[in-house]
């Protein structure tokens, strides 16, 4: 009973956005200490994040045996999804709608998407203000590890781009690597990592409304994610 009190007092979601900071803060400190370059990358600059992800998996494993409430501060009871013919032949119209214009307008559509999800994330912390913490702890987990950028020594080469990739860096690992898989510069597929950060979103919406215990989960996998990425990103910026 006095661990599962000290649990609940403890500020899970704060402690993600204060690790996520001082991940992003000190990654450039990280590739230092590595004495890594770009000819000679060390083996524990991957060896860092790989113990980390085996170690966060672990953790998720032990998760569901963790103190942790798994009661979430809904409002209201959920309801059931309903969809009438009506609705079902709109959402089928706009997707034949919005799929040749996304073939045409990538770039503009998944920033819109990316935006739109940003939009939905405020809508639900005001709807739900009980998850409000949590709804911080997704945005800190997914920007924060590229902290660094606000230190950088050459940011203003940065800045002209920087306002708009600030809203696709938290997918800047998946989209490099679904880029080199389909055979594209990064540059082309940008818009893959807006739609991939809108995905990131929504899926962490779902997850706080799950309960505590899969959001700590998802939280990780997304720290972790972008990590990850702000280092690749790094070393492309020193490159």
């Amino acid at each position: 009973m006095e661990i599962s009190k000290l649990a609940s007092r403890v500020p899970i979601f704060p402690l993600f956005s204060a690790v996520s900071l001082l991940v992003g803060w000190f990654l450039p400190g990280f590739y230092a200490w590595t004495d890594s370059d770009q000819s000679r990358p060390s083996p524990l600059l991957w060896k860092v994040p790989l113990w980390s992800a085996i170690a966060s998996a672990v953790f998720c494993v032990a998760l569901p045996w963790l103190p942790i409430g798994t009661k979430t501060p809904i409002d209201a009871p959920p309801k059931t999804m309903r969809f009438s013919v009506r609705s079902l032949l709109m959402i089928t119209a706009g997707v034949a709608v919005a799929i040749p214009l996304f073939a045409k307008f990538p770039l503009v559509l998944s920033g819109i998407a990316c935006v739109g999800a940003y939009a939905y994330l405020i809508w639900f912390c005001v709807r739900n203000p009980p998850h409000c913490m949590a709804a911080s702890a997704l945005i800190a987990c997914l920007i924060l590890p590229y902290a660094w950028v606000v230190g950088y020594d050459e940011l203003d080469r940065l800045l002209p781009t920087l306002a708009v990739m600030i809203a696709g860096m938290p997918a800047f690992l998946p989209a490099a690597f679904l880029s080199q898989l389909f055979g594209q510069h990064f540059q082309e597929s940008q818009w893959l990592a807006f739609l991939l950060t809108a995905v990131e979103l929504l899926i962490g919406i779902w997850m706080i409304r799950l309960g505590p215990k899969r959001t700590i989960a998802y939280l990780l996998l997304v720290m972790l994610n972008s990590a990850v990425g702000s280092l690749g990103f790094y070393m492309m910026c020193i490159a």
